[in-house]
């Protein structure tokens, strides 16, 4: 039995498997990255979408719908039922609304959580809706959310004139008919 000519090489065919291997490491590292930017941009789209929501179209279904299961335990129908009906006492914001945050991963790529602040500009007011997300198995989930604003500032009431008194005239008594007698 004849061997081929380069049978007895080694590392025949190792240049080819380094650059595969190469390859697929530079694409895994590419998609980490890209993923974990498309899941900032992504949680800075539902805070922005869930502020919308609930403090222009007042929509508490919309809320409860979105909420983690332990956000839900926390914040009870009648907490929510509060919230929106304290939007609402403050009128539409003006828009667009900011939404300002930061996203952070509990690893480096994996887990996102972001915490937002939306500042909503009234006529006579301003109030702050603090909001903390995450992803959830699949879906992005509130995981916080809290209202914050300042009252009004109430009007000072105009001064009242101070009452001057005056001296009242008294009233002179009236002289009672002589009776007449028997007599």
């Amino acid at each position: 039995m004849k061997l081929a000519r380069t049978a007895g090489s080694k590392g025949e065919g190792g240049i080819g498997f380094l650059v595969i291997v190469g390859v697929l490491v530079i694409g895994i590292v590419w998609w980490l990255y890209s993923s974990r930017q498309d899941a900032v941009k992504k949680s800075r789209a539902f805070a922005t979408e869930v502020v919308n929501h609930v403090a222009v179209n007042y929509d508490e279904k919309y809320l409860h719908v979105h909420l983690s299961p332990e956000a839900q335990v926390n914040y009870l129908q009648s907490w929510r039922e509060r919230f929106i009906a304290r939007l609402r006492e403050l009128g539409v914001p003006a828009q667009p609304i900011a939404v300002t945050g930061d996203v952070v991963f509990t690893s480096q790529f994996f887990d996102p959580r972001g915490t937002f602040r939306a500042e909503l500009k009234y006529p006579t007011t301003s109030a702050y809706i603090d909001l903390e997300v995450s992803r959830g198995m699949t879906v992005w989930q509130v995981d916080k959310i809290d209202l914050t604003w300042t009252p009004p500032p109430t009007p000072t009431p105009a001064p009242t004139p101070t009452p001057v008194l005056a001296p009242t005239p008294t009233p002179t008594p009236e002289q009672k008919p002589k009776r007449k007698g028997k007599g």
